[in-house]
Order: C-alpha cells, then sequence, then structure tokens
C-alpha cells in the first residue's frame, strides 16, 4: 500500500512539473502547420500530381511474348512486365529474405 501511494505521488509531482514547464513556456509558434513543414507539403503534392497523371498498364497473357507494358517502371530491360513469383516462400529463401 505505501508504494501505492509514493507512486501517485510522483506521478502527480510529474503532471504539475509538466504544467508548470508548458505554462512558463512563452514562446507560441503561431505559424500554420505548411508553414512550419514545407518539405512535407511539396512531397504531397508531388505524389498527388502523380496519382492525377495516372498509370498505364497492359494486360500481357503468359502466351503472348510480344507484348510491352506502357509504365516502364514495373519492367525489365527485355521490355517485358516483371510478373510476381508463383511461390513468394522459395522466394523468400533463396534471397534469404526472413
Amino acid at each position: 500500500m505505501p508504494l501505492i501511494i509514493l507512486g501517485l505521488l510522483v506521478v502527480i509531482g510529474i503532471v504539475i512539473y509538466a504544467l508548470l514547464r508548458y505554462g512558463q513556456s512563452e514562446e507560441k509558434d503561431t505559424r500554420t502547420v505548411r508553414e512550419r513543414y514545407p518539405h512535407v507539403f511539396e512531397k504531397v503534392n508531388q505524389t498527388i500530381d502523380n496519382m492525377k497523371k495516372g498509370a498505364n498498364y497492359t494486360i500481357i497473357d503468359d502466351d503472348d511474348e510480344e507484348a510491352v507494358d506502357d509504365n516502364a517502371d514495373n519492367s525489365d530491360e527485355d521490355g517485358h512486365t516483371l510478373h510476381f513469383p508463383d511461390d513468394a516462400e522459395v522466394e523468400k529463401r533463396k534471397r534469404n529474405i526472413h
């Protein structure tokens, strides 16, 4: 029982100390979030612009070797689409990824 009372006194003391420190802080930052963190909003705007442009995909059959994907980010050197492996666990073990 005395340890519980001691713990409560410590918690109350920490809360009072934090409130006093908060009350003594005179410097208030009146800038908006966009003014304080412009780099974050630039990245968000770039992402939104990229999403508005849209992505062009083509569906490639397994039999169709000549089809080329319009989206160059998802293709290898030959211009063929990189497909997700059939057995991801085998690929993880082969590359020692856990």
